[in-house]
């Protein structure tokens, strides 16, 4: 699979010793390997241990960002000619799945499933390894042995006794559950307010009458009267542009495409906000930062003078900067796995004193099985999964929590050229009905 016959073996370190033991493993089999903070373009394995360090929401990040660097730079030669590149870390040695304290560091595995789709010729995997009390020498000698000798799944779980296990996804039949929400709770949804999961939050006011703080990025604006009868993008624009030219004003291509995208942005918040309250619920949107616990608070606060304890999260905010591992920014990187990963941390920080019963995380399929030029959005979901696995586990039965992996929905972020990469894929989309 490529290793035997490497030339440039970089491992990335860990800061814990284990690099250095797996680097003088290799050496014995003859292999020329360097220990390195940042990978070269030359490295025609690379060895990421960056998910064997710390796991605070802080370092966490920083660590899934270097993994995203080390696969960027290893691009050029493992998306061409081909290769090997493992991502390691400690997350139980299940992927996190029974539930585990270091879920932050989750995203790794999405990276490695994403770039075993973009670089068809290399050799992709993703290891999870619990080193327990175990000595670097014996976790490198764990390691070493699996990436030497072992098969060629793409994700592999080692425990501390070392049980081996991969992941495999099957069909299974669910039951539904009882309520955990009752009538007049308080429900907080982040990016609730438009598309997909307002349709979701509509329908769940349908079933229970709820209190929803919806929050978002979009000022609610207040929309000129003339544009009252123009439905459409152009329309819009036509009528704003002759109201703007007879005032003598010359509007930018920029600022108008800003206003009109603003006033179609106010138009779905109030028919959100409406149609929750003719199913029965009442809702209020808020502005905010919901990366920012602080910005966060602010908005809490309020609610719980007036309407009392928070009960629930939906968190559904998400972004896309859809671009292949090569060439993908930082700023497209962080931009949506922030939105996505931050929100959730700002989101359970800003909760941490409520009386939590139900978690319900919008995560992706993308999570589960990557996918092309989506690295970021499927490490971002692939920590939410983790994380919402933990946070069940650390809960312990007092609270309901759900990472929902969803495919492509109609209206949704599937932009016309995405739906024709699904079409392609034979991946049907979700009806917005459904």
């Amino acid at each position: 699979h490529g290793l035997h016959q490497a030339c440039h073996v970089s491992i990335v370190v860990d800061g814990h010793g284990v690099g250095e033991a797996l680097a003088t493993y290799f050496n014995q089999k003859g292999l020329t390997t360097e220990l390195v903070k940042e990978v070269s373009a030359e490295s025609d394995v690379v060895i990421f241990l960056g998910g064997l360090e710390d796991a605070s929401f802080d370092n966490a990040l920083g660590v899934n960002l270097e993994a995203f660097h080390a696969a960027r730079i290893a691009s050029a030669k493992l998306g061409t000619t081909g290769g090997v590149f493992i991502t390691v870390q400690d997350t139980g040695g299940d992927f996190g799945l029974a539930g585990n304290s270091r879920a932050w560091l989750g995203g790794l595995s999405g990276l490695a499933k994403t770039a075993s789709l973009e670089w068809p010729e290399a050799s992709v995997r993703a290891i999870d390894i619990e080193r327990g009390e175990r000595t670097p020498e014996e976790i490198a000698q764990a390691l070493g042995d699996e990436i030497w000798m072992g098969g060629g799944e793409l994700e592999v779980g080692l425990s501390k006794e070392g049980r081996r296990i991969t992941l495999q996804s099957e069909q299974t039949h669910v039951e539904g559950g009882s309520a955990s929400l009752q009538a007049g709770d308080v429900v907080v949804a982040s990016g609730g307010a438009r598309g997909v999961t307002a349709a979701t939050l509509i329908a769940l006011a349908k079933k229970l009458p709820l209190k929803f703080v919806l929050l978002g990025r979009s000022e609610l604006v207040e929309e000129p009267a003339s544009c009252a009868q123009a439905t459409t993008d152009a329309e819009l624009k036509r009528v704003l542009l002759t109201e703007t030219k007879a005032a003598g004003i010359m509007l930018k291509p920029a600022d108008l495409g800003r206003q009109v995208k603003g006033i179609l942005a106010g138009r779905e918040i109030r028919h959100t906000l409406d149609a929750i309250s003719k199913a029965g619920g009442e809702a209020q949107y808020h502005v905010a930062d919901i990366r920012d616990a602080k910005s966060l608070n602010g908005v809490l606060d309020g609610i719980r003078n007036t309407w009392g304890p928070i009960k629930g999260i939906v968190h559904g905010a998400g972004v896309l900067a859809d671009k292949f591992i090569k060439d993908k920014t930082d700023a497209d990187f962080e931009k949506v796995y922030m939105t996505k990963v931050g929100g959730l941390q700002a989101l359970l920080e800003a909760t941490e004193s409520d009386p939590l019963s139900m978690i319900c995380l919008f995560s992706s399929v993308a999570a589960r099985g990557g996918n092309t030029r989506q690295c970021d959005y499927a490490m971002a979901n692939e920590v939410l999964n983790k994380v919402g696995a933990w946070e069940r586990a650390r809960r312990g039965g007092k609270c309901l929590v759900k990472s929902l992996n969803w495919g492509p929905w109609e209206g949704g972020m599937v932009t016309p050229a995405l739906e024709a990469h699904f079409k392609a894929m034979g991946v049907p989309l979700i009806p917005l009905a459904t």
